[in-house]
């Protein structure tokens, strides 16, 4: 840097001493001095580019790595509210920019800033009268990009906010491809994805157009500082008051600082894009994680006596708890079954009894430990979990068992594999264990991923097995396959079952109700039954479903009466209803109704779960209701054509009896009260399903 100071000086004893005493030796030696001054130059510039590099792989591989450590700490509910493409951006795009901005922007910034000082004391000492003029034109130099900055810098942030969402959409459609396809939605998904890249294209356009202009603008600005200087100073050559020498000397200096304000412009950009980005990044990390381990934090016990909560309050929102002092305790080796309706909180207590979460007050015990003064490995070590929707990394069957206990041997993992029903199936296989299974096990079935779940889990050894609705998302066959494999299972173990089904959990020894975030009562399933509350309510809800081996369904008069417009009606009636009923499947993810659809057909849910919503606005997805077995829906829609107020989707496998429009239409004409009984029983769902919507767009 001080070289490339040192050489303007050096045209000074060329063209003030070598050339008028035509000396060549004073030539040489400015001329030798001016080539080793380039050399130097050079190799600084090569070790400069070196080091940068180096500093910028390094700094950018620890944010890589904090920001991965951070993501993991996160709850469900961040990545609930946090776009996929936003986070994998941060990653790619995002890293990138910030990258480019320490190799190639910040290093600019330091070293050109560096060049304007020490060139700008050359010129004071070369000729203060111009360097003064200089630094009175210089200032538009800096004020003529400041009116393009501005909103270059709104534009890239713009563009890169679509550009997330944009990969979002790419992604949504790769993991919903299946049904887009069965579902004829490639059309409407193409209209929407161009919409968003003619959004992105405008914001490009405007972000590279401005950023190019605050480059432009600094070029136009110092072309004109250059011309009003080289005025100046030949004036000044011409009455004596500078020699040629030394005006050469001066716009050599001045020279090196026009390159360094170019070299600053350019590097504006770069620097644009790694704040934009870095601030991305800053915006994930500033979200706290859902727990922090306490300093000091020491081993927990291992399970002898039980696992507990004490009055524990706890909400993702402070404001809004999800659970209200909730007491409940899980004795060692014995098995126990949180239920309730969707919404009731039983799986938020299942992520706090894992420790994802802690709680506004109260408390989560081990054995009379609290979680929160113990380590987080000590507890994970004596968890296992079976979770709904079975995520299965991509690679081997073998790795993703032993994923669960990362030194299993492969003894171990082919018994794991065995004692989940799984070990015959996977040696027909060509490759054996040795089988890819896909982005998120795509190449196996349901029941497959489900079997290596189970494996996943019995692999460790747990002291607690955890099941979170680990059936909910399977067809009919296959969830009685693996439920009569998880009761067959050695039961050494402490079980927790999450479920909304309660047939699945008759035989458990302690059955907890819960209801609105509050434990309502529990006991065993014979005193549950008698004492005729919540859980008795469920369990009559649920009944009288017969399913047979083909996933058919037929449903019991009795069932049939307990729906409320349908109490009144007799034997004959009722006993009609159940043969003229439809058995309808839906798949995971299908549309069972769309919003603004004239009414159809009426629905009892046999098995299965579907939701409700309604998109407002910016097309968010607000969700009103999720209907489980025994809930019906669709009877005023049909009975008077009404156009549904909302959408209603299968979250997962769902078999249905339908009763399309014409028959429903007919049993009505046969009991003329039915339409009186009909109106009444809706009157109140739609009461509440209005105030859903209101609550859930306003």
């Amino acid at each position: 840097m001080l070289t490339s100071v040192y050489a303007p000086l050096l045209y000074r004893d060329i063209f003030d001493g070598a050339i008028p005493s035509k000396s060549q030796h004073l030539l040489a030696v400015a001329m030798s001095l001016l080539g080793l001054v380039y050399v130097i130059n050079a190799l600084a510039g090569v070790l400069h580019d070196e080091v940068s590099a180096r500093v910028g792989a390094l700094v950018t591989r620890e944010i890589q790595r904090d920001l991965f450590v951070h993501l993991q700490k996160q709850s469900s509910a961040f990545y609930a509210r946090t776009p996929e493409g936003e986070i994998v951006a941060s990653f790619g795009p995002d890293m990138v920019a910030l990258e480019m901005a320490m190799v190639r922007g910040l290093p600019v910034l330091i070293s050109r800033s560096l060049h304007l000082i020490l060139n700008t004391v050359l010129l004071f000492a070369i000729q203060w009268r111009l360097a003064l003029a200089s630094f009175i034109l210089m200032p538009l130099v800096a004020i003529a990009p400041r009116w393009f900055a501005r909103r270059a810098r709104r534009s890239t942030k713009d563009r890169d906010d679509q550009r997330a969402a944009v990969a979002e959409v790419v992604q949504e459609n790769l993991v919903l491809h299946l049904a887009v396809r069965a579902f004829g939605l490639e059309g409407q998904r193409l209209e929407r994805f161009t919409a968003m890249l003619d959004t992105l294209a405008g914001h490009s356009h405007d972000a590279n157009f401005f950023s190019s202009l605050v480059g432009r603008a600094t070029s136009i600005a110092l072309r004109i500082v250059q011309i009003g200087i080289l005025g100046l100073g030949a004036h000044l050559a011409i009455i004596g008051h500078l020699t040629t020498g030394l005006f050469i000397a001066f716009i050599g200096a001045l020279s090196n600082i026009s390159s360094a304000l170019d070299s600053l412009t350019g590097s504006i950009p770069l620097l644009t894009q790694g704040a934009v980005s870095l601030g991305r990044i800053r915006g994930l990390l500033d979200c706290p994680p859902a727990m922090v381990e306490q300093p000091g934090a020491k081993p927990l016990p291992h399970l002898t006596k039980e696992l507990a909560m004490d009055r524990l309050t706890f909400g993702f929102d402070p404001e809004h708890p999800v659970l209200n002092d909730v007491s409940l305790a899980v004795p060692a080796g014995r098995s126990v079954a949180i239920v309730g309706r969707s919404g009731s909180g039983k799986s938020t207590v299942l992520s706090l009894l894992l420790r994802l979460h802690d709680p506004q007050s109260g408390r989560v015990t081990l054995d009379g430990e609290d979680l929160r003064n113990g380590t987080e490995a000590s507890l994970r070590g004596q968890t296992g979990i079976v979770p709904q929707n079975t995520a299965l990394f991509n690679t081997t069957i073998r790795e993703n068992i032993r994923l669960g206990r990362l030194d299993a041997s492969d003894e171990q993992v082919e018994a794991a594999a065995r004692d989940a029903g799984l070990h015959d199936a996977i040696l027909a296989l060509p490759a054996g264990y040795d089988t890819q299974v896909g982005s998120q096990g795509a190449l196996l079935s349901g029941g497959q991923r489900q079997r290596v779940a189970i494996a996943r889990a019995l692999v460790r050894k747990p002291a607690i097995l955890f099941l979170d609705e680990a059936t909910a998302a399977l067809d009919a066959q296959t969830e009685q396959e693996i439920e009569d494999l998880l009761r067959g299972l050695d039961s050494n173990w402490t079980l927790v079952s999450v479920t909304h089904r309660l047939s699945q959990v008759s035989g458990y020894d302690h059955i907890i109700v819960m209801e609105n975030g509050r434990v309502v009562e529990s006991g065993t399933h014979v005193e549950l039954l008698a004492r005729g509350g919540p859980y008795a309510s469920l369990w009559v809800k649920q009944s009288g479903f017969v399913i047979d081996e083909r996933g058919g369904v037929q449903v019991t008069v009795d069932r049939l009466r307990a729906i409320p417009f349908l109490a009144g009606c007799g034997d004959e009636i009722l006993e009609m209803l159940t043969r003229v009923f439809v058995c309808e499947r839906f798949p995971a993810g299908r549309i069972v109704f769309e919003e603004g659809e004239p009414g159809a057909k009426f629905l009892l849910i046999a098995r299965g779960r579907l939701e409700s919503f309604v998109k407002w606005g910016d097309q968010t997805k607000r969700v009103l209701e999720v209907l489980e077995p025994g809930d019906h829906l669709g009877e005023l829609e049909a009975l008077e054509r009404l156009p549904w107020m909302c959408s209603v989707t299968a979250l997962s496998d769902t078999t249905c009896l339908s009763l399309d429009r014409a028959r429903f239409l007919e049993i009505a004409d046969r009991h003329p009260p039915l339409r009186d009984r009909i109106k009444a029983s809706a009157e109140a769902r739609i009461a509440a399903l209005k105030k859903a919507i209101m609550e859930a767009v306003g």
